[in-house]
């Protein structure tokens, strides 16, 4: 475990094909550690963009647990860092639960806050564009 001062990490996801109903949807979630220069990103299952941010936050924290002494993981989703924050919320979801207990047990090492602008999303825009990449043929 690195001591010293609170590592930001931004945590963001991506669903392609949302809104389209015909089309699979395919689920991506992407971690940025400012000034640590550590990322990572994966695809995941999810349909909604609230679970997909949960998702996002938990595998940041998995990914990075015991890495660093205090870290503050930064999601551009209001509502869900406001749920995850919440001392009572009713029927969570079994993942925010999970969301919500990692919180709760390690208040002292590991924050979540709100923010609007986001470097995590370059990063999973850059996996995402990869995939594309690597899916589509290639031109002769």
């Amino acid at each position: 475990m690195k001591p010293g001062k609170t590592k930001i990490v931004y945590v963001d996801a991506k669903i392609l094909g949302r809104h389209d109903k015909r089309s699979p949807h395919r689920a991506y979630v992407g971690y940025f550690v400012d000034g640590g220069g550590r990322k990572g990103a994966k695809g995941i299952k999810a349909e909604e963009s609230d679970d997909a941010e949960v998702e996002a936050i938990l595998f940041a924290i998995e990914s990075l647990r015991g890495q660093y002494a205090h870290m503050t993981v930064v999601c551009d989703h209001q509502s869900v860092v406001s749920e995850a924050n919440r001392v009572e919320v009713k029927k969570p979801s079994d993942r925010m639960q999970e969301l919500r207990s990692i919180l709760r047990s390690n208040h002292a090492s590991i924050r979540l806050k709100a923010l609007k602008s986001n470097p995590a999303h370059k990063v999973v825009t850059e996996y995402v564009n990869m995939l594309k990449e690597q899916e589509s043929p290639k031109a002769d």
